[in-house]
């Protein structure tokens, strides 16, 4: 991989190989961020759904309804968490030399989300307005 890089620069004069080794540099570090950011959201994900899974069946066991809007509040919250992730894993991905194409991608991506994660905090708002007394009801040694 750096012979290759290398090797443009004895072929273009000048700035012209640094220029394009730099680029193809940059290009590897952001595909690499964005890749990473990407892991950091899907991890977010896994470990928010595992640990509402466990939360419910608790609350099941119980039977104690009245926790559920806390369940989805913690689940919501990681949600919008992950979605931020994302979203800045897409800048990252069209940060370097991007076309009209992948600028038009970013922008429906961009908006979708935008739009579920908008939606999103409207709910956790709504939740988090309940009294604290439905929010919070759980049974003792459930943390």
């Amino acid at each position: 991989m750096w012979s290759d890089l290398l090797e443009v620069n004895t072929y273009d004069s000048g700035n012209n190989g640094f220029t394009l080794w730099t680029e193809h540099l940059l290009q590897e570090v952001a595909f690499f961020l964005k890749v990473v950011l990407e892991f950091i959201a899907v991890l977010i994900v896994a470990i928010a759904l595992v640990r509402t899974i466990q939360k419910y069946i608790r609350y099941l066991r119980h039977r104690n309804s009245m926790a559920q809007p806390s369940v989805r509040l913690e689940l919501g919250l990681s949600l919008a968490l992950s979605l931020e992730f994302l979203l800045a894993a897409d800048i990252v991905g069209t940060a370097v030399s991007p076309d009209w194409q992948a600028i038009a991608k970013l922008a429906a991506i961009t908006g979708i989300r935008t739009f579920l994660n908008f939606f999103l905090h409207r709910e956790v708002r709504e939740l988090q307005e309940l009294p604290s007394s439905v929010r919070s009801v759980e049974p003792q040694g459930m943390n």
